[in-house]
C-alpha cells in the first residue's frame, strides 16, 4: 500500500513537472511578462506541494498511531516469555483459548 502512495505522488510530481517544462513560463512565453510570471508559477507549485506533503504526513502520521491488535495466544507467549507467568498458568490459558 506505502508502494502505491508513493508511486502516485512520484507521478503527480512528474506531471507538474512536466506541464511547467513543456509549457511557456506564462502567457507570454519568454517575453517581457512571461518571465515573471513563471517564477509566479513556481512559487505556486512550491505552495501546493508543500499542501499535499502536508497532507500525506499527517495522513501517515494518523495511521503509524493505530496500533495493530494482537491475537490472545501471541499475548499470552509474551506474558510466558516475559516471566510475568508461569509454564503451569501457560499451559492452562493456553487450553482455554484453544477451545475458543
Amino acid at each position: 500500500m506505502e508502494k502505491d502512495k508513493n508511486t502516485l505522488i512520484w507521478i503527480a510530481i512528474a506531471v507538474i513537472v512536466a506541464i511547467f517544462v513543456l509549457g511557456s513560463f506564462g502567457m507570454g512565453g519568454y517575453g517581457m511578462m512571461g518571465f515573471g510570471v513563471g517564477f509566479g508559477f513556481l512559487f505556486m507549485l512550491l505552495f501546493w506541494g508543500l499542501i499535499i506533503w502536508l497532507i500525506v504526513t499527517l495522513i501517515n502520521a494518523s495511521q503509524s498511531n493505530k496500533t495493530e491488535s494482537e491475537d490472545s495466544l501471541t499475548i499470552l507467549k509474551k506474558r510466558y516469555a516475559s516471566g510475568e507467568i508461569t509454564k503451569k498458568h501457560y499451559e492452562e490459558m493456553k487450553k482455554e483459548l484453544v477451545r475458543k
